[in-house]
């Protein structure tokens, strides 16, 4: 099904009408006030009325752990002769589902199994991705911080050698006061 706003109704039209292309009708069908603008996201209020209309059941199939499946009765029927399956992955697109025959229990949960590992496939594959941000970033940090160690370290060298060049200048300056008492030693002069 194209994803462009109006897959639930595209995958009901292929559903009741074998032809994807006439979602439009069943959307003027269906919707006689809300919702009336083209590409305007059905939802389970437009499945329920859709229920009612064409008077079937439609077996919706999730990609929601705590609601894998949902199913729409019509209001004049408990359990109408009709039957049609959708897919739902949560929150992002509707698509119909062909089945040669009508979908059993165990094959909806094979179903199911599949579009749960499909979704923890997803997962684990958007978190290995942030777990590798993660760590090139803490890497990153790392290296800023290896960096900046190394700069401190550079400056606190530099700064001791032109501490130890100023002394050094202060001292070919001045005389050392042991120099100005051998001096005056070897003068003769003495001190009180």
């Amino acid at each position: 099904m194209q994803s462009d706003g109006n897959c639930q109704f595209r995958a009901l039209a292929d559903q009741l009408y074998k032809n994807s292309a006439l979602h439009k009708l069943v959307r003027q069908e269906i919707i006689q006030q809300n919702m009336s603008k083209n590409s305007e996201w059905g939802d389970e209020v437009t499945l329920k009325a859709a229920a009612d209309l064409y008077v079937f059941k439609i077996v919706l199939i999730t990609s929601i752990k705590q609601t894998p499946f949902i199913e729409f009765l019509p209001k004049s029927q408990k359990e109408p002769d009709k039957v049609i399956h959708l897919s739902y992955l949560s929150g992002i697109h509707f698509n119909s589902i062909h089945t040669k025959k009508r979908l059993s229990f165990s094959s909806f949960l094979i179903v199911y199994k599949k579009l749960q590992r499909k979704n923890e496939k997803e997962q684990k594959k958007i978190e290995e991705e942030r777990k590798k941000k993660e760590e090139e970033k803490e890497q990153e940090e790392k290296k800023i911080d290896k960096e900046e160690k190394k700069r401190d370290k550079e400056e606190r060298k530099m700064a001791k050698v032109k501490k130890e060049k100023k002394e050094k200048k202060n001292k070919n300056q001045h005389f050392h006061y042991s120099d100005i008492m051998s001096i005056l030693e070897q003068e003769d002069y003495s001190f009180f």
